[in-house]
């Protein structure tokens, strides 16, 4: 007798703490697993009724786990009709036959629908930005091969070679290419870990994905004092973007996302404890004098919980979006402001946070010590050979660079 269940496999749970959904064949005292390609947290399981628990979530999500609760019932009965076929065939079949033959006549899965379950499962965890990033890659894809039932296996290399020339045609930069084509070899890694792709149709092993050097963009200790003394009284957009550029500089290179998501519980003492939003590394930072008075500007120190800068005006209202706007604004503004001093480049958030690293090496700080003050964890030739600094060598070199 053959029993088939769908469970959660919980000794293979993923690091964001995810469970993969398996469909468990029990037959003749042998057991074997179908994994899927839907994974949940433990919590978000309906035990009683053996499928992802359709009350959890908005009311978006909760239709998207309808849907996937569909396809899961799907497989369950193609796996259920291969059973009775064997059965039919009245031989003797084990549960590896039974395997085996559903892996045979699997059809492959879109890769547009894959995507759209990362992208669901990142923003679920909180991850938007990274979401963004494949859903910009799959709109990209989409216009080049407007085919929502394409598959891994469509994905060769001559597939490849051929985006890669549709979007030179387009005049994309050379480094926007990469990131595309990087982004789709992440997917299809993903896709293969998962069983959704077939590691030996891999079609990226001779693909050469190329990269340009980028233009450093960073200013002179002179320009950013020019900045500074900027007479803005007349505009309050241009003074709050100019104010974000300065305190970024002053903490470190303090990226445009870690600052809008400041709260005045964050400050302990003279530091800044934070964790960095593409990273979770945790950071602290010693408050100089200029960065308290940027602080004190926009904020009474009140509430623990409240935003220290006036960049997210709707707590708990689509923040991230939110972000995006302010992104959007702050850097439109700053760019107003390069052109009125004479930058020769267009100032950005970014800017800010590359002049610090720059000044700080002309200033004859080692790259280690900087490495570090950027909160880079993606140093690890640094951190293989050096130990972490202590909080005053880094709290001196922020010193000496934001001395003007």
């Amino acid at each position: 007798m053959t029993k088939l269940k769908v469970q959660l496999d919980r000794g293979d749970p993923a690091p964001d703490g995810e469970f993969p959904i398996a469909i468990k064949i029990s037959h003749d005292r042998q057991q074997r697993a179908v994994k899927l390609k839907y994974r949940v947290k433990q919590e978000e399981w309906d035990y009683r009724k053996s499928q992802i628990d359709e009350r959890v979530g908005s009311s978006e999500y909760r239709r998207f786990n309808k849907r996937r609760n569909i396809l899961i019932e799907s497989e369950l009965l193609r796996l259920k009709k291969i059973v009775l076929d064997l059965e039919m065939e009245n031989i003797s079949f084990t549960a590896d036959d039974i395997l085996n033959k559903y892996r045979r006549n699997l059809p492959g899965m879109a890769v547009h629908e894959y995507i759209n379950n990362i992208v669901q499962s990142l923003h679920k965890v909180g991850k938007n930005g990274n979401a963004m990033v494949y859903d910009n890659t799959q709109k990209v894809l989409l216009k080049f091969y407007p085919r929502e039932n394409l598959t891994f296996e469509e994905i060769n290399y001559s597939f490849l070679r051929n985006f890669e020339m549709y979007l030179q045609g387009k005049e994309v930069k050379v480094n926007t290419i990469s990131f595309y084509m990087r982004t789709l070899r992440s997917i299809y890694n993903r896709a293969i870990k998962d069983g959704i792709a077939k590691e030996e149709s891999y079609p990226f092993k001779n693909m050469v994905i190329r990269k340009e050097k980028t233009v450093k963009r960073a200013i002179y200790k002179e320009e950013i004092a020019t900045v500074k003394d900027l007479d803005l009284a007349f505009c309050s957009r241009l003074d709050l973007a100019r104010d974000i550029f300065l305190f970024s500089f002053y903490m470190r290179g303090m990226s445009f996302k870690d600052i809008v998501f400041l709260k005045v519980g964050n400050i302990i003492g003279d530091r800044l404890y934070y964790s960095r939003q593409k990273t979770s590394q945790k950071l602290n930072i010693k408050l100089t004098d200029k960065a308290w008075k940027l602080i004190r500007k926009y904020s009474p120190l009140l509430d623990p919980d409240e935003y220290i800068f006036p960049l997210i005006l709707r707590p708990g209202d689509k923040e991230f979006s939110q972000y995006r706007n302010a992104y959007r604004k702050i850097n439109t503004n700053l760019k107003r402001i390069g052109f009125m001093v004479g930058t020769g480049m267009p100032l950005t958030t970014y800017v800010a946070r590359h002049s610090w690293a720059s000044i700080a090496k002309r200033s004859g700080i080692p790259t280690s010590v900087i490495s570090e003050g950027l909160g880079h964890d993606s140093e690890k030739t640094t951190q293989i050979y050096l130990d972490s600094f202590e909080n005053s060598v880094l709290d001196a070199a922020n010193e000496i660079v934001t001395n003007i």
